[in-house]
């Protein structure tokens, strides 16, 4: 079955309007009744089977019975748990002394930098 939105349904005014009105024989209708008559029969939709639908249930029944079976994740143990209060704590304290023991390098300033780029240039020009 198809939905279509509001805009896409015409009504049937429009569809059957070029279709004109006919007049059929008698005899023709008798036989278009005989048909009809012969034909119909009471509808059991069980005879009908919709392969597709057997086909994809019997697919997914047989990647449900492939597909690993879930386990229940692992909670963790109350051993394991850390404080990350403390944890925090020490590694300030381990960067802080690190950085008490270590001075730091001077920085040159941008000059420094240039002067000494200059200098490097005139010795690569005497070699």
């Amino acid at each position: 079955m198809t939905l279509r939105y509001a805009h896409e349904v015409r009504s049937e005014a429009e569809i059957f309007s070029d279709i004109p009105d006919l007049t059929l024989p008698d005899e023709m209708m008798e036989v278009a009744e005989h048909i009809l008559d012969a034909k119909a029969a009471a509808f059991n939709p069980s005879y009908l089977e919709d392969r597709y639908r057997t086909a994809l249930v019997s697919m997914l029944k047989r990647k449900q019975t492939e597909a690993p079976r879930k386990t229940r994740a692992v909670s963790p143990s109350p051993q394991n748990v850390i404080d990350l209060m403390e944890a925090l704590k020490k590694s300030l304290g381990t960067e802080l002394a690190e950085s008490i023991r270590k001075p730091a390098r001077p920085r040159r300033s941008a000059r420094a930098n240039q002067v000494k780029a200059i200098r490097r240039r005139q010795k690569n020009k005497r070699t």
